[in-house]
């Protein structure tokens, strides 16, 4: 009997040995959506930008409204926008049912949601509380900022299963002796929420300056951005996600690079890889000579902190998974054709009430490391 002994006395100690704190195995879902210019149908006095996001018969009423669209709106297509678009209760209806229809198709459903091109709290609010109903987004962030001629009045916003760890805060992009070069841009949003463990994770929303601006503009973002992390303590949970609005050929370069190194940044490769297949939003490559071809860039992506890589021993207790990053395509009404069947992002259509938004979501998976 003394074999059985041997066996009863491995079984015990392998008892004592496992520890009994162990966490439960878990997945957390992030994702980030740049959904088009989110405005609602009332007008704020203090945002001359948001004329644009108005019903016909508001803009109609008001005297001198062309001559406002053209003035804040020096770009001929945004001020024909800005006096033609009916923009109305129902059509914003449809635009936000359009969006709840993804969210709630995507598989896993997301745990945390960035949102950036949202006009104010309260149309985050109605998205949450109208058409995610049930879903658990029991955080809803959204500050609103100052309108700047840049940013238009919009901000970035935050829907989270995740409670809050500490109040979420707005730090605006430092664009040093750039100021004229730059203007202004999107705040980044900092929202420290409650991992499931108890732990903190450090998460950062962005919309960074559009590929219109020179990438000065957008190492100024990062170099902010960096300067945030750098604050927290070197084994901190750290994530950065949203619209950085990196053009497909700029992650190629070494300034990129050594951004992320600046910053101890990880980001999926295939943000890095170059202007092909796949990506979240279409770009024009342009060439000189008036040549030019539509293909992808990431703009969407997450940036990781060095404590959530696999190839490094860490005590947080969490890893990201870098190749669940992904697009997520559940809806025809994303997907837009031309004639001859090349594929693109569908951006709504205002006279037709279709469409979403000219970015697709892009996903990644937090997993607890045992």
């Amino acid at each position: 009997m003394r074999w059985l002994a041997r066996i009863l006395l491995g079984v015990i100690a392998s008892a004592v040995a496992t520890p009994t704190s162990a966490q439960e195995f878990r997945t957390i879902t992030l994702m980030s959506w740049n959904v088009e210019n989110l405005f609602d149908t009332a007008d704020d006095p203090t945002n001359p930008f948001d004329d644009t996001f108005l019903p016909k018969a508001v803009k109609d009423a008001r005297p001198g409204h062309e001559a406002h669209c053209r003035q804040v709106n020096p770009i001929p297509t945004f001020a024909r926008e800005c006096i033609a678009i009916d923009w109305t209760d129902d059509k914003l209806a449809r635009k936000l049912q359009a969006i709840a229809d993804v969210i709630r198709a995507v598989r896993p459903q997301p745990d945390v949601i960035i949102l950036p091109e949202l006009e104010n709290p309260a149309i985050l609010t109605r998205l949450n509380t109208e058409f995610l109903a049930g879903l658990g987004y029991t955080t809803a962030i959204e500050l609103d900022t100052t309108v700047t001629d840049l940013d238009r009045g919009i901000d970035v916003g935050i829907l989270s299963r995740l409670p809050s760890a500490s109040p979420p805060t707005a730090h605006k992009v430092d664009f040093g002796n750039d100021t004229e070069l730059c203007r202004a841009t999107r705040d980044i949003v900092a929202a420290p929420l409650t991992l499931p463990d108890g732990r903190t994770l450090h998460l950062y929303a962005v919309h960074f300056p559009s590929g219109g601006n020179p990438i000065d503009c957008r190492e100024r973002a990062m170099r902010t951005l960096n300067a945030l992390s750098a604050a927290l303590p070197a084994d901190a949970i750290v994530v950065a996600g949203g619209d950085f609005n990196f053009p497909c050929n700029e992650p190629q370069g070494d300034l990129f690079g050594r951004l992320l190194a600046e910053g101890r940044w990880t980001v999926p490769p295939e943000v890095r890889t170059g202007c092909a297949e796949p990506g979240s939003n279409k770009f024009r490559n342009a060439r000189p000579g008036n040549r030019s071809w539509f293909t992808w860039s990431f703009l969407d992506f997450f940036l990781v902190s060095d404590s959530l890589l696999t190839e490094r021993p860490s005590p947080v207790g969490w890893f990201a998974n870098l190749g669940s990053f992904r697009t997520a395509v559940v809806s025809a009404q994303q997907v837009e054709t031309n004639g001859q069947g090349f594929v693109s992002p569908r951006r709504y259509d205002f006279e037709a009430g279709s469409g979403i938004s000219d970015h697709w979501p892009v996903l990644i998976d937090l997993v607890t490391r045992p």
